[in-house]
């Protein structure tokens, strides 16, 4: 990671990065904080506006509520979601798993992930997961949340779900309230982001 790219994230997105331990991860969440950047200029928001850390780990702008966002990472892909109001995005890799992890789940997730033909169970079960974590972000505000406490494919009240197919095996998910309308993904190249992003992060005045 060159400092030059890491240059171009706010402060708590570089701390976030500096505590990474593998080059990976590290990238991985470059990315990430550089689309968030990317985000935020187009709505206006200037990147060094504070950001505070809830319980769950969320972080949110400590000074402003009328403006949300979620990010995630996961192998080639990095999203980021923005909303007037709480907002979740998740993106999964689709890869053998052992369906066992799913007892964590709502009974009701479980039974419909049982009735799904075996070979398309790896598949059902990250559309849960990513669902779930996609919730879990939207919801926890400062309170800790477990995955068996909703059902997430069947419906949670006052929330919906939207999920995107991604190429090479990936799946993203979005979760927003109701009266939200959750766009399509817009596809955005890291080369992009970084002729876009061009002047390291100025301080707030």
């Amino acid at each position: 990671m060159s400092e030059d790219k890491a240059a171009l994230l706010p402060r708590w997105r570089r701390r976030r990065l500096e505590r990474l331990r593998y080059a990976a991860a590290r990238e991985a969440s470059l990315s990430a904080g550089l689309l968030w950047r990317y985000a935020m200029e187009e709505h206006g928001v200037h990147p060094e506006e504070p950001v505070r850390f809830l319980q769950a780990g969320k972080p949110v702008f400590a000074q402003r509520d009328d403006m949300y966002f979620s990010l995630s990472h996961s192998g080639p892909y990095a999203m980021c979601a923005v909303s007037d109001q709480h907002i979740g995005v998740d993106v999964q890799q689709i890869k053998p798993v052992h369906l066992s992890v799913a007892r964590r789940f709502h009974f009701r997730e479980r039974d419909w992930l049982a009735d799904q033909p075996q070979a398309e169970q790896n598949t059902a079960f990250f559309r849960i997961w990513a669902r779930k974590e996609a919730w879990v972000k939207a919801v926890s505000h400062d309170q800790l949340l477990t995955l068996d406490q909703e059902d997430v494919i069947h419906g949670v009240n006052g929330w919906q779900f939207k999920e995107f197919p991604l190429e090479d095996g990936y799946l993203a998910a979005v979760c927003a309230r109701w009266e939200e309308n959750i766009g399509q993904l817009r596809v955005i190249s890291p080369q992009k982001l970084i002729e876009t992003l061009q002047e390291p992060c100025a301080e707030l005045e």
